[in-house]
């Protein structure tokens, strides 16, 4: 982080003197202080580096398409990352779609060198456009990545697998989304399959992706009836992120919570065993209690919805007034979120 703020440092002055010869190099190190604020959640910081790359490689590319339209989409596509991460959907989509327009041109014309960027843009197009409730467009976009991606990952399975993986995983989520369910729970299986194989190879890289995955599994079976089978799915999801966030909490106790929240709701479905699905329950309460202490913004909508499923198995042990009171709270916090 400290490297690239030196380099955007000193880039700004080279560019402040010479331009032409500068300003290309500035907005590259700007778009890494981008992704790097990002990354350590700073994420309005993150949002106006990005856009002032955008701004200098939009009147590169508007000079010099062929040079710097490339850089253009790159910038764009992050940008729009950055917008969505941030809740403003909206701009979020417009500046993916930007992104795509440029890339489905450049890949057109050399899809060896610009059809992987497609497929990315293309993904990030369907999750921006089913959060906004466009779901058979998000669809459209997802189903598009993933033909790309399924090519490009037979003939190149190393390079390609772990992003046809990731579109696949998406694909489930769009397809259920619209209510095709068995072609979800499809998708979701060959990006189960491919995570766990790449899990194998390289746990540190791949199992907090096969436990997103996994946890998609669970609630496809779930949807369809096959509860015991979705229950197994999740408690390895658990499971695998249990273990990640002992190593470290800031970055998968989130997931972890998550996870355990579903593997409560999993047993309740499958009518008990009650005293199981409270003790997760608990769990994913206790974790999200924490996290919505340092951020109630991003976790309390979290914690309301453990609270209330918290509520839920109470009752069905027959410990009404606490029962009562999680209700209470989680309506609370509803409340003071809206």
């Amino acid at each position: 982080m400290a490297a690239t703020e030196q380099a955007v440092q000193i880039r700004r002055r080279l560019a402040a003197a010479n331009p032409a010869a500068f300003e290309p190099d500035l907005a590259g190190s700007l778009d890494n202080l981008g992704a790097h604020l990002s990354v350590l959640g700073r994420r309005e910081e993150g949002l106006a580096a990005t856009e002032q790359a955008v701004e200098i490689r939009r009147r590169l590319a508007a000079a010099n398409p062929a040079a710097f339209e490339p850089n253009l989409a790159l910038s764009l596509n992050n940008r729009g990352v950055l917008l969505s991460a941030l809740g403003r959907q909206e701009e979020g989509l417009a500046a993916t779609e930007q992104a795509v327009e440029i890339r489905r041109r450049l890949a057109a014309a050399n899809p060896a060198a610009f059809e992987p960027n497609l497929a990315l843009s293309l993904n990030n197009r369907g999750v921006l456009l089913s959060a906004l409730g466009r779901q058979e467009e998000g669809l459209a976009a997802t189903e598009q990545a993933v033909e790309i991606r399924r090519r490009l990952a037979a003939a190149n399975p190393a390079a390609f697998e772990p992003d046809l993986a990731l579109s696949l995983n998406n694909l489930g989520g769009r397809l259920s989304g619209v209510g095709r369910q068995e072609e979800a729970l499809a998708a979701t299986e060959q990006a189960v399959q491919i995570r766990r194989r790449l899990a194998a190879a390289n746990p540190a890289a791949f199992e907090p992706d096969l436990a997103g995955s996994l946890d998609n599994l669970g609630a496809h079976l779930s949807v369809l009836g096959r509860r015991e089978e979705g229950l197994a799915a999740t408690e390895q999801a658990v499971e695998i992120r249990r273990r990640l966030a002992a190593a470290n909490p800031a970055a998968f106790e989130p997931h972890l919570a998550f996870s355990l929240n579903n593997l409560g709701v999993d047993l309740l479905g499958l009518d008990g065993p009650w005293e199981e699905a409270l003790a997760a329950t608990e769990q994913a309460v206790e974790i999200y209690r924490r996290l919505a202490a340092a951020n109630p913004a991003a976790f309390e909508p979290n914690l309301a919805v453990s609270i209330d499923i918290l509520g839920i198995h109470l009752s069905g042990l027959g410990r009404r007034e606490e029962a009562l009171r999680a209700e209470q709270e989680a309506a609370l916090l509803k409340r003071e979120r809206s």
